[in-house]
């Protein structure tokens, strides 16, 4: 990004490979700053998107980003499901997990998010930094027994787990936030599916949930049928 000399706009790049690194946790303590320094007369709008992640680490001390990083990929080497693999990171973060959004209030929020998850849950997609967490340190406890790491975690993740455990604040809300999906697979399928439709073709969206390395809808068993209307042969599917 070339910008003008003198720019209010700053840049921070970081997350290579999309694994958080220092210059990400940089950005992260930056944008925290700025958002603690907001007041009932601002509104601060955050535009969210896929590996937002990996671009806003800020763990809890004592927790180091080096042990946040091999729990990490731990937990993806064993099979974690990104929605697990989200609750963990939530758990363990300053700003994930509707942080940012409490770092910033009073401010009015708006975030601007495009969605990389099945479904479009706000609360998963990069980690939710807007999204008040639905989860709880049960639910971790269970994932990490769930893939047997939970003897081997560092003291320093212990100590944030059962910290939060006792909070007797309880789990922060985040009602002065709006939180709009601006782009998605179904936002892309239904528009694919008027493009097609105004140039002539008979379109049918057969699936905006696969997951995965499974076989096409349009090569499974069910090909020639979609919501009870057989569809001609040859058939091109789009699907996300």
């Amino acid at each position: 990004m070339l910008l003008k000399p003198h720019s209010r706009i700053q840049v921070f790049e970081g997350a290579e490979d999309n694994l958080p690194d220092r210059d990400s946790l940089r950005a992260a303590l930056a944008i925290r700053q700025v958002a603690e320094g907001l007041t009932a007369d601002d509104l601060l709008l955050v535009l969210i998107s896929g590996g937002g992640s990996a671009l806003l680490p800020a763990p809890i001390p004592p927790v180091t980003l080096e042990e946040k990083q091999t729990l990490t990929k731990l937990l993806a080497a064993r099979g974690a499901t990104i929605q697990e693999l989200n609750t963990i990171r939530k758990a363990l973060s300053q700003l994930k997990g509707g942080g940012l959004a409490q770092a910033a209030y009073p401010a009015q929020v708006v975030s601007l998010i495009l969605s990389d998850v099945v479904g479009d849950p706000v609360e998963v997609i990069a980690s939710g930094p807007t999204v008040a967490s639905v989860h709880n340190v049960q639910d971790c406890l269970h994932i990490l027994n769930r893939y047997g790491l939970r003897a081997a975690l560092p003291r320093s993740v212990k100590t944030v787990l059962a910290r939060a455990d006792s909070d007797p604040h309880g789990p922060h809300t985040c009602g002065h936030v709006l939180n709009v999906i601006i782009g998605s697979n179904a936002l892309a399928l239904a528009e694919a599916r008027r493009q097609a439709e105004a140039l002539g073709y008979q379109a049918v969206v057969l699936s905006a949930a696969m997951q995965g390395w499974g076989p096409p809808a349009v090569h499974r068993a069910d090909r020639h049928q979609c919501h009870g209307c057989p569809l001609p042969v040859p058939a091109a599917a789009v699907m996300a």
